[in-house]
């Protein structure tokens, strides 16, 4: 961690946005540590003192609110956790047609939209300035993924697991594929995301969906019958930086987010695992996609040359106002480095468990095989 960065390490839950009801959902049939106990009580507490917010908030959204969705399709990046989905997304909505969720959004979604004005400077004291585990800068006006969000609307996402490590077995298992869920989970997922949409539509002004989420790579079936036009950018890395870094990334984060503690942490073939699921369910359904609406970006090469890559995206999708969103965009890079965090080694367990579950993706994706002597 950067000298000065404050941890992620709060007195609450990213939960406190959402609703007493929907939290209760979330946390049914896992146990919290007894430790954990006051900072759940105390995230419950808020979330009730919230609720009456809330309320009036969903009474002048009853009245006031139609769909903000516009014509332009939005567009998703769906790229593996730790693949440079952040940068890009984060360069995209400098664009000022964007619309996006932002950090706010994502932790207060019940809120967004009458509560801002003091509650979004409250988070910005409490909030460190980067992210610990990357340098990223951080405010609550910054794009973000949406899965946090969509965790205090609805309770299915396998982000449970930065709640609940012990039970990560079971989380994957449960909450990995959008199609196990009913039909009467999905139906609710897909409404409260339309409705997560049209407020950061009107949160941001945006003319233009952006969306930037990993765990949207198992619901591509669902986004195409959702928006038939939509466009997907697909943005991958080299598999031994992604695993090992999603571990550290992940583990790194816990101490902030848990209610149960998994002494030594999530172990990393579960992040292998879940790369080879990932990559395999995405080069399974990418044909569902339109050939014109989809476009892959190798990591490496965006590193190299961003701006060239935005101009590909821009006039592969024809969208309109790059000449003007083009100096926000240099400026941004000029401000925010690609891997500001110190460099570490990859260790010997990561390439043994990448090359035993996904060593034919890392050939497909045209890296190659790195074999170690442990």
């Amino acid at each position: 961690m950067a000298p000065g960065n404050r941890p992620f390490k709060f007195p609450v839950s990213v939960l406190i946005g959402s609703t007493p009801a929907n939290i209760l959902q979330v946390i049914k049939g896992y146990r919290i540590d007894i430790r954990y106990y006051p900072k759940f009580l105390l995230t419950f507490l808020i979330a009730m003192i919230f609720e009456v917010m809330n309320l009036a908030e969903r009474l002048i959204v009853k009245r006031t609110h139609k769909s903000l969705r516009t014509e332009e399709p939005p567009i998703f990046i769906i790229g593996f956790w730790r693949s440079g989905t952040t940068i890009l997304h984060s360069l995209l909505c400098q664009d000022p047609q964007a619309g996006y969720v932002t950090t706010f959004h994502g932790v207060f979604p019940n809120l967004v939209l009458t509560q801002k004005k003091w509650l979004k400077k409250l988070a910005n004291r409490i909030l460190p300035k980067k992210r610990p585990f990357d340098g990223y800068a951080m405010d609550m006006d910054f794009p973000q993924e949406e899965d946090f969000a969509m965790m205090s609307l609805q309770a299915t996402s396998i982000y449970k697991l930065f709640y609940f490590p012990k039970d990560y077995h079971d989380i994957y298992k449960k909450e990995l594929y959008f199609e196990q869920f009913s039909y009467a989970q999905r139906k609710h997922w897909e409404n409260k995301y339309l409705s997560l949409i049209d407020k950061a539509m009107l949160n941001t002004g945006g003319e233009r969906f952006i969306s930037k989420n990993p765990c949207n790579i198992f619901r591509i079936k669902t986004l195409t019958e959702l928006f038939p036009e939509a466009r997907f950018i697909f943005i991958y890395r080299n598999a031994y930086s992604v695993v090992e870094s999603l571990y550290r990334f992940v583990n790194d984060i816990l101490p902030g987010s848990e209610l149960q503690h998994l002494e030594g942490g999530i172990p990393r073939e579960l992040f292998a695992r879940l790369y080879r699921d990932a990559l395999s369910e995405y080069m399974h359904v990418r044909d569902i996609i339109k050939p014109g609406n989809l476009m892959e970006i190798r990591y490496e090469e965006f590193k190299k040359q961003p701006v060239t890559v935005i101009h590909e995206i821009y006039n592969k999708f024809g969208i309109p106002g790059l000449k003007e969103a083009l100096p926000r965009m240099e400026s941004y890079l000029k401000k925010n480095q690609f891997d500001a965090r110190q460099p570490y080694p990859i260790e010997p367990e990561t390439y043994h468990l990448v090359n035993s579950y996904a060593g034919d993706i890392v050939n497909k994706l045209g890296y190659q095989l790195i074999e170690t002597s442990e």
